[in-house]
């Protein structure tokens, strides 16, 4: 035997990588409320993984949720397994890091455990509702679709130009941001229901030489 050539069985025996991802975490979750995330696991080598088991740890290092990888495949990609599932936030606001962590079995080579960790973001409950109407400075324009943040809130303008968020009580920054338009900026401070208006300038237009 070659010292190049590696036996059947040592290619077998060998570990397959396992990645997991999490995505389509809230922004901004309600102490105590429940939340759905989604999971994805994938094999490097794209091996099946159809009914593969993953387990969710909180801060703490406690089982938050099992899960159970679905039949098939997420729609547009050829080996990531993804499910959805429901969690529950912890019940003091704050910033917090839990994991998930996937041991894939009996599907035909071994493969070593994957994980990944996503943040979940905390917060009181909303007191106040925020309305914030989007226009454009120099027509007056309604900007739908518009970006508007006022962190760890988040809202999307309507065709109206308008968007609502409902935060708690306290001190923020508000900005509504939109494509071709200069980031719009203002400090609030939210003590009860308000409205607000944001006029956003086009971008200047560069001149070329």
């Amino acid at each position: 035997m070659s010292e190049e050539a590696v036996p059947v069985e040592a290619e077998a025996a060998q570990s397959h990588a396992t990645h997991v991802v999490a995505w389509d975490v809230p922004s901004a979750i309600v102490a105590g409320e429940r939340f759905r995330i989604k999971v994805g696991v994938k094999c490097t080598s794209e091996c099946p993984l159809a009914n593969g088991r993953f387990g969710i740890d909180d801060h703490k290092g406690a089982r938050a949720a099992d899960g159970v990888l679905p039949g098939d495949v997420w729609p547009g990609t050829t080996s990531l397994y993804a499910a959805e599932i429901e969690l529950r936030a912890p019940t003091e606001p704050g910033l917090y890091t839990w994991s998930v962590r996937a041991a894939v079995a009996d599907v035909g080579a071994p493969h070593e455990e994957g994980s990944a960790t996503f943040g979940v973001r905390v917060v009181d409950r909303p007191d106040h509702l925020v309305i914030v109407e989007a226009f454009d400075r120099d027509s007056q324009r309604p900007l739908a679709g518009a970006r508007v943040v006022m962190h760890p809130y988040q809202a999307v303008t309507d065709d109206r130009g308008v968007a609502e968020l409902r935060v708690a009580r306290g001190t923020y920054r508000l900005f509504v941001s939109q494509t071709r338009y200069e980031t719009f900026a203002l400090p609030l401070e939210v003590t009860g229901d308000m409205a607000t208006k944001a006029e956003l300038s086009l971008e200047p237009v560069l001149e070329r030489n």
